[in-house]
């Protein structure tokens, strides 16, 4: 039976995971207290049960009201077998809050904690042990809902000949601050900008006519096949170390048409090799300057 637990910072997509997962034929269990979660899998996998595939949801709500949490978060991960699999999902406290205040949900340990950011980094404290022996993380901050799914699916339950390590693409302007989430960086900054081209500075890197003109030049296309050979290179590296999950982006000036450029054309090369690709423009839509 390949058993699965969920696990994560409230508010980061656990209950989005389930429907996933769902979906890929898990039997999936909500909201198991940690003291009670070996057994159930015991049961699971003892009696005459016909799950294949079983996914437990445990977190934070499951030791709120034990005062020790560290002790009891150790002697849980301890008492794993070592088949049973850990997906981490996280999100970065300033989401969190965002989400927080839209769903106007009550935190877990906002009680204890007092303030919001307070309650996250008191969870994010604690659930720093289920972290540490997760077999995948991933972090939702800037994740759609069919993101997400292309992660877990290629990641969890995919057919193990294809890519096991997902890919997120993405662009972004240096005048709007870099990226801190990302594995590799890559400047586009120093190629021709469309900008001032009038026929293509409303147009974007998604539109043909400006990959046309940025890739017309051989230092783009240098640049587009070593990056792409380096990147082709090291994902399948990515597997030895547990490490399901890259994210790459592109920047230039503003995030429009260079790095936009870039991303479409990175995302449509690693689609080809078979590599699950999500693919955000952060500040596409962003002021021209």
């Amino acid at each position: 039976m390949k058993t699965l637990i969920i696990t994560g910072l409230s508010g980061a997509g656990k209950s989005k995971t389930v429907d996933i997962l769902e979906d890929e034929g898990f039997y999936c269990v909500d909201n198991v207290p940690v003291h009670l979660v070996m057994t159930f899998i015991r049961l699971c996998r003892d009696g005459e049960s016909e799950i294949e595939k079983l996914a437990i949801v445990t977190d934070i709500r499951g030791v709120v009201s034990n005062p020790d949490y560290t002790a009891t978060l150790n002697q849980f991960v301890e008492a794993l077998p070592e088949d049973v699999e850990i997906l981490f999902l996280e999100t970065k406290p300033q989401e969190l809050v965002r989400r927080y205040q839209v769903s106007r949900r009550k935190h877990p340990l906002l009680d204890q904690a007092n303030t919001l950011i307070g309650a996250i980094e008191m969870e994010t404290h604690i659930m720093g042990v289920l972290r540490k022996r997760a077999n995948c993380i991933i972090d939702t901050t800037t994740l759609s809902i069919n993101d997400l799914r292309k992660l877990i699916v290629n990641m969890l339950v995919a057919d193990k000949k294809k890519a096991q390590v997902g890919v997120k693409v993405s662009s972004f302007g240096f005048k709007y601050g870099m990226p801190i989430s990302a594995d590799f960086v890559f400047d586009v900054r120093f190629l021709p900008n469309p900008y001032y081209k009038k026929d293509l500075r409303q147009l974007t890197g998604q539109d043909e006519a400006v990959q046309q003109y940025v890739m017309k030049f051989p230092q783009s296309r240098a640049y587009f096949d070593k990056v792409l050979d380096l990147i082709k290179t090291v994902i399948p590296h990515y597997e030895d170390v547990n490490k399901k999950y890259v994210e790459i982006a592109f920047g230039c000036t503003g995030g429009r048409h260079r790095s936009v450029t870039f991303a479409c054309l990175l995302s449509q090369a690693l689609e080809e090799e078979k590599i699950a690709v999500s693919l955000t423009h952060r500040d596409i839509d962003k002021d021209l300057r």
